[in-house]
């Protein structure tokens, strides 16, 4: 957050969408020290199995039904991951709306339908298929990540962005790029080549480093 100018005594809260431990390793210190609530679904909760401590608050969330914090107005909405109750986020504001997309093993009509009028979209590009079926992870965890329930691949981020791309859609965030079955080249060549003419702006995020801040306002 230093590394974007920002400050993370300003923070409201915390939203989580489900419990794996790349998601949540970090929450219960962070949420102690600013004294904020943790919002997610009662089932992340549930299997998170005391592991984050002493929380200051916790408010659930439901699929469908939206939160508002400040300006913003959160819209939780379950997404096909092997989890058990995972969630993604469209998150609205002044008339802008982002919508994200990540750990989901495959495209469902509901993503589709949620990330539709976007101004900025994150989605997942997690894995190329021929890198991963090649690569060094055991079988049975490739077939987890392949799964209906695992992520989605470069292709099927491109299916996904195909389907909600408009002529307003301003900036395109890929993430959950994995370091050892994707390269940042081949996950954007095939997330432009869905968005066929649409200019919006593609931003590659990285585990090393933090994303930029990016404006998504109307021009």
């Amino acid at each position: 957050m230093a590394a974007i100018g920002r400050d993370l005594k300003g923070l409201d809260a915390v939203f989580v969408t489900h419990e794996h431990s790349d998601h949540i390793r970090g929450v219960g210190p962070v949420c102690r020290k600013y004294e904020v609530p943790l919002y997610c679904t009662e089932g992340t909760l549930r299997r998170m199995n005391g592991s984050l401590g002493r929380l200051p608050g916790f408010i659930a969330l439901s699929a469908g039904e939206p939160r508002v914090i400040g300006d913003l107005r959160v819209e939780p909405y379950a997404t096909p991951h092997d989890a058990e109750e995972p969630v993604a986020f469209v998150v609205e504001s002044g008339g802008l709306k982002l919508g994200h997309a990540t750990d989901l093993g495959r495209v469902t009509a509901e993503v589709v339908g949620k990330l539709q009028n976007a101004d900025a979209l994150l989605v997942e590009a997690n894995h190329d298929v021929d890198m991963l079926n090649a690569g060094p992870y055991p079988w049975s965890l490739k077939k987890r990540v392949q799964s209906d329930v695992g992520h989605l691949s470069n292709e099927a981020c491109g299916e996904l962005l195909a389907a909600a791309c408009h002529d307003g859609l301003k900036t395109v965030v890929l993430m959950h790029l994995s370091e050892t079955n994707n390269h940042p080249d081949l996950a954007e060549i095939t997330a432009r080549q869905a968005l066929g003419d649409c200019a919006a702006a593609m931003v590659l995020a990285r585990q090393d480093e933090p994303t930029r801040l990016m404006d998504v306002s109307p021009l």
